[in-house]
């Protein structure tokens, strides 16, 4: 090992050396221009040049000069700036899971002579796409269109293009990038329902808290108008018998609050039941959150921001699997950082057995309604109910809204 760090620390050294040397940084990008055939080029030029030399061997000579030449030749053709421009867009960059995403390429002539043909890569995901563009005649434009197929969630990043420029010999490769990357963030798919179906109504959930607010459902008292008080709070008889403004104060109440949470761990799920048991907990947060209701969603590891539908799916686009073991602890410390829940789901997998679900639905509050969605693909869709709760056995998402409806809340 100390030799190794000794060899790495010189190498680091004489790199370092190098890229001080004036014209180095331009002679470090000749080199990697180079393809395979151009370093077989170079190499026997040097070994000619060498052969001739050393021994007076003629025949080395010409070879040095002949690849001199080619790589001569090769340089001329690649090193011109190329007149052409090219951009990269995606008609959308959030799309769900099994969607096709669409995006287009413009390659513009910003000069007013034709341009011959030129090869445009682009990369997509760990893969890429090849597009030969035809020769554009002087300010002319070339557009291409391009599909990106998603069969699971995930972030696929698209680009950037790459403009490709090599000799008649294929001596040489120059590469340009054109713009940034665009991620495209593939939703789980998701199934729309009305939170109502959910058995939670709207405001009657709300408790009275002892926070005090000018605009509420629960009344607290009277008090003299303050600067900024909504008007209509006015109380108009005590406003006339004392003769001054009177104002209503209420005591703020608890809006229903739908905590969803979200088993994660890598030994709990196959890679389908996983992708269906996230688009279960997507299905239920998104009911809520359409519902301008309060919605939390915890993984295995984190918190998933629930301020808006499109930053939750997008949160759960780039999630993977989790290395944690107990997720009894996550539900019990998730319940007492969010306080004042009305409803509580949680989605495991199948490997969960009842006695399982039994103790995580226990952990919540006693006023707490709770729910456990056991995502089980392919076997009977069946609700039963615990000690606390309810526990559902959901084979696919399609089945999801008849499951929660059947009478009993979420």
């Amino acid at each position: 090992m100390t030799l190794r760090r000794k060899i790495r620390g010189a190498s680091r050294e004489v790199f370092d050396r190098l890229r001080s040397v004036p014209g180095y940084a331009a002679f470090a990008r000749c080199l990697c221009a180079l393809t395979t055939t151009g370093w077989a080029v170079s190499v026997a030029s040097v070994s000619g040049i060498v052969a001739a030399v050393a021994v007076g061997w003629i025949e080395g000579f010409v070879v040095a000069v002949m690849g001199g030449v080619a790589l001569a030749v090769a340089v001329a053709s690649v090193a011109s700036p190329s007149p052409l421009s090219v951009s990269l867009r995606m008609e959308s960059d959030r799309i769900v899971a099994g969607q096709v995403a669409v995006g287009r390429i413009r390659v513009a002539n910003r000069s007013g002579r034709r341009a011959g043909s030129t090869l445009v890569e682009v990369s997509i995901g760990r893969g890429s796409g090849e597009f030969l563009v035809p020769p554009i005649s002087g300010n002319g434009v070339w557009n291409e269109s391009f599909s990106v197929m998603t069969k699971r969630r995930g972030v696929i990043t698209v680009g950037p293009a790459r403009t490709v420029r090599m000799d008649g010999l294929g001596l040489l490769r120059r590469v340009r990038e054109w713009d940034d990357p665009i991620l495209v963030h593939v939703h789980p798919q998701t199934i729309r329902f009305s939170f109502d179906a959910t058995g939670m109504q709207m405001d009657v959930e709300g408790v009275a808290s002892a926070k005090l607010t000018s605009s509420d459902v629960s009344f607290h008292a009277l008090r003299d108008y303050e600067p900024g008080d909504d008007r209509r709070a006015v109380h108009w008889p005590s406003t006339a018998r004392y003769g001054r403004l009177i104002v209503r104060q209420f005591e703020e109440t608890h809006r229903s609050h739908h905590m969803v949470l979200l088993d994660t761990r890598r030994d709990a799920w196959d890679r389908r039941a996983f992708e269906m048991g996230v688009s279960v907990a997507a299905s239920l947060a998104v009911a809520g959150s359409g519902e301008a209701r309060t919605v939390s969603m915890h993984t295995s590891d984190e918190w998933i921001p629930t301020a808006s539908p499109v930053a939750m799916l997008d949160a759960l686009s780039e999630m993977e699997v989790s290395v944690r073991r107990d997720f009894e602890a996550v539900v019990r410390r998730c319940v007492m950082e969010r306080g004042a829940i009305s409803a509580l789901s949680i989605v495991v997998g199948e490997g969960t057995s009842d006695d399982e679900a039994s103790r995580l639905a226990n952990i919540a509050p006693i006023d707490v309604a709770v729910s456990v969605i056991r995502v089980v693909p392919g076997s009977a869709r069946r609700r039963r109910r615990m000690s606390r709760g309810v526990i559902i056995d959901c084979p696919s998402l399609e089945d999801l809204p008849v499951l929660i409806s059947r009478g009993v809340s979420l």
